[in-house]
């Protein structure tokens, strides 16, 4: 067997671990008579150990996947012997397995530390199993992402702080709001929107477009949302934040040899007195939704910033603008007086090979692979193997703003790969429109309400993959 071969062996093995962990904590929130603290914690620690194979100890990285293969083949032969072709559990006989689980799970991290000796400390390897961080992904999505605020609430409620966020489009606009400070404050939030409206963020577009592609409106966010975020007299870069940020953003790629269109056709899309027309939209949607599904087909790239040294030092307002500069509807781009941003991002245009940039759920709407990059490069952290909880407000519902269900599938499509990798998916029901992205206060509190109503039901499995795990009697009788 190659190199290859092993470590893809690995990561499969790892994935299913992580899925019966899922599947058993899941049972464990439905049935909270089924196991006693103690088995509970022996089972779960069992699995924790089986799933980490990164572990941060004085700085260093110690990579212990391939030396836990043999645990976690005889651990997950062990547990998923009780899980029924229904995906429910044998709960009775898995749990006179218990102890035997335990005395393997003792055994191995034993052994870890015996072969690791002074590079693993039993303080650094219990840390890793005993709590997980959490990596947050927000879809885009307009103003149906105002319910991640309900979300947001809640896991402040619970203490659970999350180690890394990502987003694309309006998801990355309230992430990067989440991302300033450790704390969450809704008063604060609530008292930014009150004032707000679509008129004082989006203005009728009226010059040329350099960056991304022309529009009927142009963001404003310095304009608005500029004082939120800035520190020390000068803008927040994504270094500067307290919680690691990845903004997704689309850009539409050169083709070698082909000229680059001038997209003209996109900058007047809606327009109807300088105003959005809802009645326009519908009369008009089979050419405008071919406009911007058309645009969907052309060679695009995803550009994750605050991802790399060089965009760490990226205006956050500015990455924030980009990805949700919506085709035809939106137009962003930085004050030609501010040569250091100006630079930075022609820098990343000409890096990757992209010639406008856009709304970055066009490209990837729940970019779950930048949050889990992000916690590993954290230093801070001392798991490196975090759960994923990814919010989506945007999934097709053809009982809500059917108008917009094509753009809804096709953001459907290209987050794919976000759904897999995240360990749990909240799909939203009860949304604000799309184009309400200014909510005003009575639209906003029931957005925070539904927010809260729906995420509530995952609030306990959330809180026991993040941890953290209370330490089992073998592990008390060790210390």
């Amino acid at each position: 067997m190659n190199i290859t071969q092993t470590i893809s062996d690995e990561r499969h093995l790892v994935k299913e671990i992580s899925a019966l962990e899922c599947l058993l904590v899941e049972a464990l929130c439905q049935d909270r008579k089924w196991l006693s603290r103690d088995e509970e914690s022996t089972l779960r620690w069992a699995l924790s150990m089986a799933r980490v194979s990164t572990i941060e100890n004085v700085g260093k990285d110690i990579n212990v996947g391939h030396a836990t293969d043999r645990y976690r083949e005889s651990l997950f032969s062990t547990i998923s012997h009780f899980v029924k072709l229904d995906g429910t559990i044998n709960k009775s006989d898995l749990l006179r397995f218990i102890a035997p689980i335990g005395k393997l799970c003792a055994d191995e991290r034993a052994d870890l530390l015996q072969l690791f000796g002074a590079q693993l400390s039993p303080e650094a390897l219990d840390a890793a199993v005993r709590s997980r961080p959490l990596a947050l992904v927000l879809g885009g999505g307009g103003g149906t992402a105002y319910i991640y605020v309900g979300a947001f609430e809640l896991l402040q409620r619970r203490g659970i702080v999350p180690a890394a966020i990502s987003g694309s489009s309006m998801g990355a606009l309230l992430g990067a709001y989440r991302a300033r400070s450790e704390e969450f404050s809704l008063s604060d939030l609530q008292k930014l929107m009150k004032p707000l409206s679509f008129e004082t963020v989006a203005r009728p577009f009226e010059v040329g477009s350099k960056r991304s592609i022309p529009a009927t409106f142009k963001l404003y966010l310095r304009e608005v949302f500029g004082s939120e975020f800035q520190v020390s007299g000068r803008n927040i870069r994504f270094s500067d934040l307290h919680i690691p940020m990845r903004v997704c953003v689309g850009g539409v790629a050169h083709i070698e040899g082909v000229p680059d269109e001038n997209l003209e056709e996109f900058a007047h899309l809606l327009d109807d007195g300088a105003t959005i027309s809802l009645f326009r939209l519908r009369a008009e949607q089979k050419t405008i939704i071919s406009k911007l599904l058309d645009l969907s087909r052309r060679p695009l790239k995803a550009i994750y910033l605050g991802a790399d040294e060089k965009t760490r030092e990226f205006d956050v307002i500015d990455a924030l603008g980009f990805s949700a500069a919506v085709p035809g509807v939106f137009n962003y781009d930085v004050p030609a007086n501010d040569p250091r941003m100006t630079e930075l991002v022609d820098f990343v245009m000409k890096k990757n090979g992209v010639y406008r940039l856009m709304d970055g759920g066009w490209v990837d709407n729940m970019p779950a692979e930048a949050a889990i990059l992000a916690v590993q490069e954290a230093k801070k952290q001392r798991g490196r193997d975090p759960f994923v909880l990814a919010l989506d407000s945007f999934a097709p519902n053809i009982g809500r703003h059917w108008f917009f269900l094509p753009l809804m599938q096709m953001a459907l499509q290209n987050s794919k790969r976000g759904r897999q990798i995240a360990h749990r998916t909240i799909t939203y029901q009860h949304v604000l429109s799309p184009l309400n992205i200014m909510p005003n206060t009575a639209d906003f509190e029931r957005a925070l309400q539904h927010g809260m109503e729906e995420t509530e039901p995952h609030m306990d499995f959330i809180e026991k993959m993040v941890g953290p795990i209370s330490d089992p009697s073998f592990l008390k009788s060790d210390m």
